[in-house]
């Protein structure tokens, strides 16, 4: 495994362990369930951790979680019943689901145009209200090989692919995959061609096109 794959894989896993200890926003809590609900293996897995960690806390003494500490407890998992699978979160899986029932409620029909706002060439955005405190949510859609303007964050970006699939500097996702963006990081997502790209971002800090195009279609946008 590569050094940017490692990486991606324990900011899942961190991710992961957020979600099975309560600890992220509602718009990430519904990113993750929307995931699971994409991928049974993952869900599977969900589920062994949640039983795993219920068992360990009845006695355990509170104590910080490592970065790896996820891959640890699947592979003492594995170890006992190795029948079990351990699930890649990044497996571009075929046989990813179309639906997304957990986000359902807050997805906008395609045609209604006043639900989404033209935020690039091909690009539009539909902004979901979770509250300040919650950094911002929005669901983004890519026409088949367009581009997402290059930008930077202050803050880190988790996004969920839900139909389509983009490539970045970092990698490739398909349905179901979770890309993660930390705060200092910069990319532009170029959807694939073979469809159109519909994805679900979360961000905690602020968004800053870097790119003299992107500077460009930032003045037109906010006028």
């Amino acid at each position: 495994m590569n050094e940017q794959l490692s990486l991606h894989k324990q900011l899942l896993d961190a991710l992961l362990l957020d979600y099975a200890t309560g600890a992220l926003s509602h718009p990430l809590e519904l990113l993750v369930e929307t995931h699971l609900a994409m991928n049974a293996e993952s869900a599977k897995t969900m589920q062994l951790l949640m039983r795993v960690g219920g068992v360990l806390l009845e006695d355990a003494e509170p104590v910080s979680l490592s970065e790896n500490a996820l891959s640890e407890v699947m592979a003492q998992i594995g170890a006992e019943d190795k029948n079990q699978n351990i699930v890649s979160f990044n497996s571009n899986d075929a046989q990813a689901s179309e639906g997304y029932r957990p986000l359902s409620n807050y997805l906008p029909q395609k045609d209604c145009t006043k639900s989404w706002k033209r935020v690039g060439l091909g690009v539009f955005e539909h902004v979901i209200n979770f509250g300040e405190q919650s950094g911002k949510a929005s669901i983004y859609r890519i026409a088949p090989g367009r581009s997402v303007p290059s930008h930077s964050h202050e803050g880190a970006e988790i996004t969920l692919v839900l139909e389509g699939g983009f490539t970045d500097e970092f990698g490739s996702y398909a349905p179901g995959d979770i890309a993660i963006q930390e705060s200092g990081s910069e990319h532009q997502p170029v959807a694939d061609n073979d469809g159109e790209c519909i994805v679900f971002a979360v961000n905690e800090g602020s968004v800053r096109l870097t790119g003299p195009i992107g500077r460009v279609i930032s003045m037109l946008v906010n006028k």
